[in-house]
């Protein structure tokens, strides 16, 4: 029996939770009321995406990590929900979202479609965990977009996008080998130092949530020995959990 801190990462729930609260982060920050709607098919999209990914990593016989071997075992149950989970998702945002929202939802589906099929050629295998990234960052600030209107918005969503850049290139790294060859402490620490200067006077919210993610990683780095290779993949999800300590001192 798998430990249970381990399970969201089996399942696939920890990222659709992470691009949930930045969701909601963003939209309050920018002053965008979010219906439940969009934050249920975020949650959906991001799953799907996710499940469908692991699926055809195991099937293509990639180094089967605990979550791919998951699928591997557990993919024919998985297929009816997946199908029904893209049904309904399809269903719901075909009908009840606004235009605007629902053509930049497609937009960006097609862009995760494309994205899929130059992967699974091989023709973005080395720029992989940049290209996951735009995309995840871009869905969980899809519904902030309206109200992007300055500089510092557009910054807040680069370096967003730089911390789940992150995220993904220091799982791969400490999957690996346990370690890190490329300088993940020296990158999160100047993504902080980054939110420090470029936000806190305009977005301090956003600032201050990016920050304590980023140095979660440096600390995180620093410490990589003494966790397990399983640990390390769940806790570089955790350190993007900082909107739950901020979301309860900004409102729409």
């Amino acid at each position: 029996m798998e430990r249970v801190w381990l399970w969201p990462n089996l399942l696939s729930l920890d990222a659709p939770v992470v691009a949930l609260l930045w969701q909601i982060l963003f939209a309050r920050c920018f002053h965008v009321r979010v219906d439940p709607l969009p934050s249920v098919l975020l949650v959906l999209a991001v799953w799907l995406i996710y499940a469908a990914d692991r699926t055809i990593d195991a099937w293509r016989g990639s180094s089967l990590r605990p979550r791919h071997e998951f699928y591997r075992r557990h993919w024919r149950a998985l297929l009816p929900l997946w199908i029904a989970a893209l049904t309904v998702g399809l269903a719901l945002a075909l009908t009840r979202l606004t235009p605007g929202l629902l053509y930049s939802g497609l937009a960006l589906g097609v862009a995760v479609v494309l994205y899929f099929a130059l992967l699974h050629l091989g023709i973005f295998h080395k720029t992989k965990e940049a290209a996951v990234a735009v995309l995840f960052a871009l869905g969980a600030t899809l519904s902030a977009w309206p109200n992007v209107r300055t500089a510092v918005d557009i910054e807040a969503i680069v370096l967003f996008s730089s911390l789940c850049w992150i995220n993904c290139v220091a799982i791969e790294h400490w999957e690996s080998t346990g370690e890190s060859r490329w300088p993940i402490a020296g990158a999160a620490g100047f993504v902080a130092l980054a939110a420090v200067v470029l936000l806190f006077s305009g977005r301090p919210v956003l600032g201050g949530a990016v920050t304590a993610s980023a140095l979660a990683f440096v600390l995180l780095d620093c410490a990589r020995r003494r966790f397990s290779k399983d640990a390390l993949r769940v806790l570089a999800d955790v350190a993007l959990l900082s909107p739950l300590f901020l979301l309860p001192v900004v409102r729409v």
